[in-house]
């Protein structure tokens, strides 16, 4: 190891951001305490996430432009973001060589198995090195939490804290280096291994479609819906004709970091005081809108909580019993799916738009998994990988939860079975939307487009499946388990470990410096 003056390693997950980051916030504390010299900003490109079959372009594209703003914004106010090519345990080896590490400090990642176990490998070596290695939390998820009852409590203690400001560029450029030894030994954007080895890279039409990804988007986009779009939050989301816009679109934000939840809750609920003492009806609708999206962020932890509190769920049902439902072994219904091509308009059109898009509002995301597993008969974990690569807000909590949920396997909830032709009736009565994604049904009627679902008509492929037979079935097979003793008993089991409590009342966001530590959504908490 060097002989030089220790240093604080800030690692770079998800929480691209100066604002409200507590990792970043802590280094900074360490540093004057230890009266060290340096912050190193450090973001690592690892092979193993390049290689994950969930990671698709969408990600890497989101991720690589906000890390890429982030170093951006840190050279323009004197400091600098030291970005490597490695596993990460291999990376701080290396940097090791050259400096001496005194502490690493990042956020608590709910992540894959494949991060838990990183996170533990890096938390082994620091162990063996005597460096410090202090992870927190930036959302309302509790690590180690023994009883739910308690989660809205601290839900509520987390949010009601007041989010750090982002730091002065004075003390930027003061604290935040990297030793120009380490700066020779980088591997940076222009010289890691191209995107398109790993089959990353996204086609002209995806490019244009998917949503911009760094603090600045983040800011903008919050504050476009907080005072220009939001008002049709509540009810403009369920349609994915005008979801797109009502909707916060948020949550690809939130999925990378580009903003905190807290400063997201804390600007909604200072825009909710805006609307407090007025009764016309625009207000009216400010209100009902911005008091569902608050209750939305609630949820999205609640949500992710699973996970964190039952990692193993990424590979299992969270009511096993559920396993034993029947399923379809026909390798060419999940093509189709997985394809757009299963003959539902809604289905297909939905699939195609994500697949382009990175985004599809919430109801249209459960249809499509209703589609998949009460329809198609395809077993949930079949769905996980193809689905979390189209998200291109894709957290893991958030879709391992909501895709056990739609499925029916968390078994606490009532099953929901989406009538693709009942969805375009309901929301989208003139076709507006499945014609924009099947082209090949411009010339039918609304009503013949409807209709295909039990009457096919002669512009678009048949239905793969009889849907009213198909899913007939399917309740049958699903409430005859449901009913057993066994599953009743797992059911509670389920429950009292991951079931949603009531709802913490709002309150107003404190003024205080101090910082501590069943409505549905997919990544879209929309």
């Amino acid at each position: 190891m060097a002989d030089t003056p220790s240093t604080i390693i800030w690692w770079l997950k998800e929480d691209f951001r100066l604002d409200d980051n507590p990792a970043l916030v802590r280094a900074f504390q360490l540093v004057e305490k230890r009266e060290m010299r340096t912050v190193i900003p450090l973001f690592v490109i690892e092979p193993s996430w390049l290689e994950a079959p969930e990671t698709s372009g969408f990600h890497v594209a989101a991720v690589l432009e906000a890390v890429t703003k982030l170093r951006q914004t840190l050279r323009s106010m004197g400091g600098e973001l030291l970005i490597m090519h490695g596993e990460v345990f291999e990376v701080l080896q290396q940097i090791s060589q050259d400096i001496a590490l005194h502490a690493i400090v990042a956020h608590e990642e709910v992540g894959a198995d494949r991060t838990f176990k990183r996170d533990q490998r890096v938390a082994s070596w620091c162990r063996e090195q005597s460096v410090e290695f202090i992870e927190l939390i930036q959302t309302g998820v509790f690590r180690r939490l023994e009883d739910r009852d308690k989660r809205g409590r601290l839900w509520k203690q987390f949010m009601n804290d007041k989010p750090f400001d982002a730091p002065p560029a004075e003390l930027i450029a003061k604290r935040i280096a990297v030793p120009k030894k380490l700066l020779e030994r980088r591997s940076d954007l222009a010289k890691r291994p191209s995107p398109s080895k790993a089959g990353h890279v996204l086609s002209a039409e995806q490019s244009e479609h998917r949503q911009t990804v760094h603090h600045e988007a983040a800011v903008e986009t919050m504050e476009s819906f907080l005072y220009r779009r939001g008002q049709a939050y509540s009810g403009g989301i369920s349609s994915p004709l005008t979801a797109f816009d009502a909707g916060s679109r948020m949550s690809v934000h939130l999925a990378w970091g580009t903003i905190s939840p807290r400063r997201l809750w804390h600007r909604t609920e200072a825009r909710s005081q805006d609307f407090k003492r007025k009764r016309d009806e625009d207000s009216k609708a400010w209100r009902k809108s911005l008091r569902a999206f608050t209750a939305r962020l609630n949820w999205r932890d609640h949500f992710v909580q699973r996970l964190e509190t039952e990692p193993s769920m990424e590979f299992h049902s969270l009511n096993r019993a559920y396993d034993n439902l029947p399923v379809s072994e026909d390798a060419n219904r999940l093509e189709a799916w997985k394809g757009g091509r299963t003959g539902l308009p809604m289905v297909d059109a939905c699939i195609r738009c994500v697949q382009t898009t990175g985004f599809l509002n919430f109801r249209m995301r459960s249809m499509i998994t209703s589609a998949a597993c009460h329809t198609l008969r395809l077993p949930w974990n079949a769905l996980h990988i193809p689905m979390a690569r189209w998200w291109a807000d894709y957290e893991p909590g958030i879709h391992l939860s909501q895709l056990q949920m739609q499925a029916g396997v968390v078994g606490i909830n009532t099953l929901r079975t989406y009538n693709p032709a009942k969805q375009i009736t309901d929301q989208d009565p003139e076709c507006i939307f499945v014609k924009r994604w099947l082209p090949e049904l411009k010339a039918a009627t609304p009503k013949e487009i409807i209709d295909h679902q039990e009457s096919p008509c002669s512009y678009y492929l048949p239905p793969i499946v009889n849907y009213k037979t198909e899913v007939a079935q399917m309740r049958s097979d699903y409430y005859r388990l449901r009913r057993q003793p066994e599953t009743k008993e797992l059911a509670a089991t389920v429950y009292e470990k991951h079931g949603s409590r009531k709802r913490p009342p709002r309150r107003k966001p404190k003024t205080t410096t101090s910082n501590t530590k069943q409505m549905s959504l997919l990544e879209e908490e929309d």
